[in-house]
């Protein structure tokens, strides 16, 4: 006859190691898997919003420089230029006929002393 009780060596539960090891990497891997998929998640947000604020900070200085251009373009007006030169603002000067230097065609003749000509290559000339 068998007795009642066995050693406690056969009497213990064993435990499959191979499918639970294989269970905890699956479980581990898909709990990563999330982590990375919402720390990506925040970093798409974070992004998107630092393009609004630049995209605003953009629109800004783009209107800014639009008045920076309209204002320029009337006070560059002919009728502004002339306003302010009747203010007193502007000073004009007529230019020296000496100071204009004039656009001759070229010529072959030798140049005369203190004449303005034109440059011209010789090469192109023949």
């Amino acid at each position: 006859m068998k007795p009642l009780y066995s050693s406690s060596k056969n009497q213990m539960n064993r435990i499959a190691v191979r499918p639970l090891a294989c269970w905890l990497l699956a479980v581990f891997l898909a709990g990563t898997a999330g982590l990375c998929f919402v720390y990506i998640k925040l970093q798409q947000n974070a992004l998107g919003n630092q393009t609004r604020q630049y995209e605003s900070v953009l629109a800004q200085t783009n209107a800014r420089i639009e008045v920076v251009d309209a204002k320029i373009t009337s006070l560059t007006s002919r009728t502004a230029l002339m306003h302010r030169v009747q203010e007193g603002f502007i000073k004009l000067i007529p230019i020296e006929d000496t100071k204009i230097a004039r656009l001759l065609p070229p010529s072959n003749e030798p140049a005369r002393h203190n004449e303005l000509r034109t440059a011209a290559n010789e090469r192109r000339l023949q």
